[in-house]
């Protein structure tokens, strides 16, 4: 599969140490002292190169993602650990890329963009990446690029700090990734001129069109519910094929990848499977995941094709259009082959300090998440927060709802939920208290500490003794997901480092996600869309606009960048 010039052809690859020495015509004599791999009837790829990825939203320690990439072709990913940084610092990134350096898989260092992603008045986070913390991290042997991971008003209203990351950036040589989405005409010529080269956050095919117009990679992160689906896959490829846009800048990344749907559908397989079944010429789609992203992030002179003085990382496969893969080599070594890992063993436990990191000030009550209305009114108009399927923005819509007893409850009935985001860093006290539609949960609660991106604890619940119970049960797993119901715990997924990830197999933690789920469904009469537990995930979020909630309360994320009452004043107005 020959990226370079985008064709099929036949050859043999000649592999000497970890680079490859030639790719000549098919037929040649070898010495004896050759070891031979029998590929005829096979497509030979460059290795698969994920742009934009956070390992730990797959909840599992390094060597288990490894085990679960590399079968499927990927041979380098670039993480950006600011998931783990949020919560346990520069030291936390540390014990994780401690961990990826024993793994085959090549685990690159996106330096995080932001530690905290937002100002302390917004959102409290634990870790902080000043911008000698950054320089210091491009010193780290595996470092690539700056991640972008950023509110992009940060960047258009000239945040110092920002402006200083993006300079040294510059200074280094690196690429600088961004997010910007809905970002057009002048905001959009603005935001790339400042240094962003890439955007992953697209939720509609004109925003891709225009984003490639003004030199901005489109790193698609296809997300179903979410932002780009096999839909805008396939509107994108007519669009290709009927205006003749040329699609260098296009490339594939997971992003955020729950361990379930990584084990049963894939990893950037899935995906060119996705875009090759919408109607991408295959050769085409494997530069996507391939040589786009190797120039991209500014490593092609090693990696990315398949071509004399390349490293040898290459992917065997079955079947072009399927993505099979049959074997894996990373450097000139098979990781993987006929059905077996031959990479590294058990994954090493976590030291003590990463675990225990659910730290309240005391333990939770119902009346601890409980909002009050102003006077002695019988209902009340609140701000709700919503994430529309579908839809990459999230809005915050008026309602109505009833006072009983002084407090103001949820409408499950109605598909709206009672939301708090109890601050477990600092064990400071703080909660923030509203409304949400996410999930639409009829019965009980759910608790979890995977919230983009500072991890706080989310508790979303039809009532708030559940949500309190779950709560207080989280804290004492460690972290990851409880839900509640009518006063019992009814199903659990310890995430106990930093509240993320878990030292089990991929396996286990597929099958404890997937019992959640349908335990979510079955007992609590969740809506669960598609991806839904990720999609509550982003609920907090105030990175991306229009809002996200966090242990501030209601966020405005958009060109405000404020805090927004959540109980509207009788006379008030929604903003």
């Amino acid at each position: 599969v020959n990226v370079i010039s985008r064709e099929l052809h036949p050859a043999d690859i000649v592999v000497k140490g970890d680079r490859i020495a030639a790719v000549l015509e098919p037929g040649g004599e070898y010495d004896r002292s050759v070891h031979v791999i029998e590929a005829e009837g096979r497509f030979a790829a460059p290795g698969f190169i994920d742009p934009h990825v956070h390992i730990e939203s797959s909840m599992i320690t390094v060597a288990e993602y490894a085990r679960a990439v590399t079968p499927r072709g990927t041979t380098m990913v670039a993480a950006d650990p600011h998931e783990i940084g949020n919560v346990l610092g520069l030291p936390g990134m540390k014990a994780l890329f401690e961990e990826a350096s024993a793994v085959p898989l090549r685990v690159r260092l996106r330096v995080p963009g932001r530690i905290p992603a937002v100002p302390a008045w917004m959102e409290t986070s634990n870790g902080e990446l000043s911008v000698a913390d950054t320089r210091a991290m491009f010193d780290w042997p595996e470092a690539l690029c700056l991640a972008g991971d950023i509110n992009p008003n940060l960047v258009l209203r000239q945040d110092r700090e920002q402006l200083d990351k993006f300079e040294l950036a510059d200074e280094l040589g690196v690429t600088i990734s961004g997010q910007s989405p809905g970002l057009s005409g002048r905001a959009l010529s603005a935001f790339v001129a400042a240094g962003p080269e890439d955007s992953h956050v697209a939720s509609s095919v004109d925003e891709i069109v225009e984003n490639t117009r003004v030199g901005m990679r489109s790193v698609l992160a296809l997300r179903p519910a979410r932002r780009l689906d096999a839909a805008h896959m396939a509107e994108l490829a007519r669009r290709v094929a009927k205006e003749r846009l040329d699609t260098r800048l296009f490339q594939l990344c997971t992003d955020d990848i729950h361990a379930h749907d990584l084990l049963h559908e894939g990893h950037l397989d899935h995906r060119l499977r996705v875009v090759i079944e919408a109607g991408f010429d295959p050769v085409e789609a494997f530069q996507f995941a391939t040589l786009n992203v190797a120039q991209g992030l500014r490593v092609d002179r090693d990696y990315g094709s398949i071509g004399p003085g390349k490293v040898a990382d290459i992917v065997l496969l079955d079947d072009l259009r399927a993505v099979s893969v049959a074997a894996t080599i990373i450097a000139g070594r098979i990781v993987y082959a006929d059905g077996e890992y031959r990479g590294a063993g058990e994954s090493p436990r976590y030291p003590d300090w990463t675990k225990s990191t659910i730290r309240y000030a005391k333990p939770l009550t119902a009346a601890d998440l409980s909002l009050r209305p102003p006077g002695n009114a019988d209902s009340a108009t609140v701000r709700c927060i919503a994430a529309p399927a579908g839809k990459g923005r999230k809005t915050a819509r008026e309602v109505e709802l009833p006072v009983e007893d002084g407090i103001i409850v949820p409408a499950p009935e109605c598909g709206i939920n009672a939301l708090a985001v109890v601050e477990r860093h600092k064990a400071s006290g703080e909660i923030g208290r509203g409304f949400a539609t996410s999930l639409k949960l009829r019965r009980g609660a759910i608790a979890c500490s995977v919230n983009h991106d500072a991890h706080n604890v989310m508790l979303l619940g039809a009532n708030h003794r559940d949500m309190a119970l779950a709560g207080n049960r989280l804290a004492e797993i460690g972290g990851g997901y409880v839900l509640a119901c009518d006063g019992e715990i009814v199903a659990e997924l310890a995430l106990p480092i930093a509240g993320l990830m878990s030292e089990a197999s991929i396996e286990e933690v597929a099958s404890d996600l997937r019992s959640l789920e349908e335990a979510l469904g079955d007992v609590l009469g969740a809506d669960l869309g598609d991806k839904a537990l990720i999609n509550m995930n982003f609920l907090s979020l105030p990175n991306i606009p229009d809002y996200g909630f966090t242990n501030k309360g209601l966020v405005a994320s958009d060109q405000r960048m404020q805090l927004v009452e959540t109980v509207i004043e009788e006379g008030g107005t929604v903003t």
